[in-house]
């Protein structure tokens, strides 16, 4: 057994059930193991002989759950070479491109990032000196021998870009018709200038398919370092457990870094439903599940359980949210998107998960696929109770309250992002829903009254719980300054606290070990350099995490870094 350790002089909000704020706290063994003032907490290291570490002030929070952070995307986004963040000319591009060019053999592609800053990518092309978009001309000029392809962000209905190498092998003439919301734009002559709308994760068209099958894949090896590199990143960031259970196709990875100890986070899994729909398929599927299935297979650092199955998926801008009343596309045009699966079709695929023992997660983002997963949800519920099950449900833009409260009494989790409103407010949902919808996108107040835990996430933007937990308190659109708050949305700042500790906690079903400072409870938390309870609420955006610890050692620290120092050992 080792000698503990003592942080004392600090500020420990333990977000408890009481929200009690302590003094100071023991580790010893992984765990925190005592929990009180200065006083009693210096006494029980004279007698321990621990290790006494002094956070000067500091304030101390548990460790950060994301409850869907594409963390495992970020990493293999940050592998794409040449980047282009931070260019602002097509000028710049195109000389990033050709020096690109000329390093490696031709007919090989260039593959690039997408235009702008991520993660928001805001103000494009305006942004750029030519206040335009690159086209084929400009990138046929960087690189007439290799086939070039800019990357669209997937964020904004901007365009994907390619140079005539490029498009020659995707096929693409001017006789290539448009599929759905994939638009090929054009000059006078009806020539392909380079620019594709639409060619984004979040569409479906032959094209794309194509496109993927020519791009150069990436090994499992670099694979396996981009997630590492990702994950350790968050680390700095405070977050100390992730739930990745969308878009995650990566199990085998992440289970052979955690099996080589190199998942510096605390991560819990799911898989992704086949795209099949055969109710016999997905039955055999299930069963075969076997690590995912009952609590699952793992352990504290790293677990696999259950599955999610999306009824849809994407903004408005894309024409993936599934709505009760239509709404505008990007190109302007009404539009909505269409379930995945039927009422009666996710009621038989819950009713299999259940015989299973397999935690189903549904994700759910518009107010008609929000009502069918909760109507599913009681059909199922109605005969054989999921209560006690961790079910859940993700993304959920549009609940209401009435559905609220049907999900509180079947004991559902939920996760949401409430930065949605700083990514996407006006762009998406002022300007192309219809009416006054938009007041009530992720209605965290409804979420926090009606008693369902309601867990916060980054979706794969801004990663850092300090910009998360700022924009669930304001709430403002990151484009125009616009002020997105309304009755729904607005909570006090310990619940923007909870709903990225305990109730991330509560979503990977580890409450009993996370997600508070308790003896007994595993010993992950971080130290800030600002008082996010008290300080003005613009300052929590830019308050550092300047400690971070996973079982009680310290994986992240920048006591070197500042002046004075945030915390020192005595």
């Amino acid at each position: 057994m080792e000698k503990p350790t003592v942080y004392v002089n600090a500020k420990v909000v333990t977000v408890d059930k009481k929200f009690s704020i302590a003094e100071a706290f023991a580790v010893q063994d992984g765990r925190f193991v005592k929990v009180g003032t200065n006083r009693r907490l210096r006494e029980y290291a004279r007698r321990t002989g621990a290790t006494v570490v002094d956070l000067e002030g500091r304030m101390v929070l548990p460790g950060f759950v994301d409850g869907h952070p594409h963390t495992i995307l970020r990493g293999l986004w940050n592998t794409i070479e040449p980047s282009l963040v931070g260019l602002r000319s097509v000028a710049e591009i195109a000389a990033t491109i050709a020096k690109e060019a000329a390093k490696v053999p031709p007919g090989q592609w260039i593959a690039t990032t997408p235009i702008g800053e991520p993660p928001d990518y805001f103000g494009l092309p305006e942004a750029l000196t030519e206040h335009r978009w690159p086209t084929r001309e400009d990138l046929d000029a960087a690189a007439p021998e290799h086939p070039v392809y800019i990357c669209t962000s997937a964020f904004w209905p901007h365009p994907a870009i390619f140079n005539s190498v490029a498009l020659r092998l995707l096929g693409v003439d001017r006789n290539t018709p448009d599929e759905g919301m994939m638009h090929i734009a054009r000059d006078d002559d009806g020539e392909a200038t380079g620019l594709i709308y639409g060619l984004t994760i979040f569409t479906s068209s032959a094209l794309n398919t194509r496109l993927q099958s020519l791009l150069p894949q990436m090994s499992p090896h670099t694979r396996r370092d981009a997630i590492e590199v990702a994950v350790r990143e968050n680390l700095t960031f405070g977050v100390t457990t992730i739930y990745e259970a969308h878009s995650n196709f990566f199990i085998p990875e992440l289970r052979q870094l955690h099996a080589e100890a190199r998942l510096a986070n605390r991560v819990v899994s799911a898989y992704e439903f086949p795209n099949t729909r055969s109710i016999d398929e997905l039955d055999a599927w299930m069963a075969s599940r076997t690590d995912a299935l009952g609590a699952g297979t793992g352990d504290d650092h790293f677990k696999v359980v259950g599955a999610t199955l999306s009824v849809d998926s994407g903004g408005p801008a894309f024409g993936g949210l599934v709505m009760f009343e239509p709404y505008l596309d990007m190109y302007d045009q009404p539009c909505n998107g269409e379930p995945t699966v039927s009422t009666d079709q996710l009621v038989e695929i819950g009713h299999l998960a259940h015989k299973h023992h397999l935690r189903l997660n549904i994700l759910a983002g518009g107010d008609r696929a929000c009502a069918m997963a909760t109507e599913a949800l009681a059909i199922i519920n109605a005969s054989t109770p999921i209560a006690g099950r961790g079910w859940i449900l993700q993304h959920a833009l549009y609940p209401t309250r009435e559905q609220l409260g049907q999900l509180k009494d079947m004991g559902i989790l939920a996760q949401t992002c409430s930065s949605t409103d700083f990514t996407k407010g006006v762009r998406l949902y002022v300007n192309r829903l219809t009416g006054d919808r938009w007041q009530n996108v992720v209605p965290l107040r409804w979420w926090i009254d009606a008693g369902v835990p309601i867990a916060q996430s980054c979706d794969g933007a801004h990663p850092e719980p300090m910009f998360q937990i700022w924009a669930s308190l304001r709430r403002v659109d990151g484009e125009t300054g616009r002020d997105m708050m309304t009755p729904s949305k607005k909570i006090t700042r310990a619940e923007a606290i909870q709903i990225h500790t305990i109730n991330g906690a509560a979503l990977v079903q580890w409450e009993d070990r996370l997600g508070s400072v308790e003896a007994g409870k595993l010993a992950d938390f971080v130290a800030l350099d600002h008082d996010i309870l008290t300080c003005p609420i613009d300052e929590i955006r830019d308050t550092e995490v300047v400690l971070t610890a996973i079982g009680g050692t310290v994986v992240h620290d920048t006591r070197g870094a500042s002046t004075p120092p945030h915390w020192h050992t005595t």
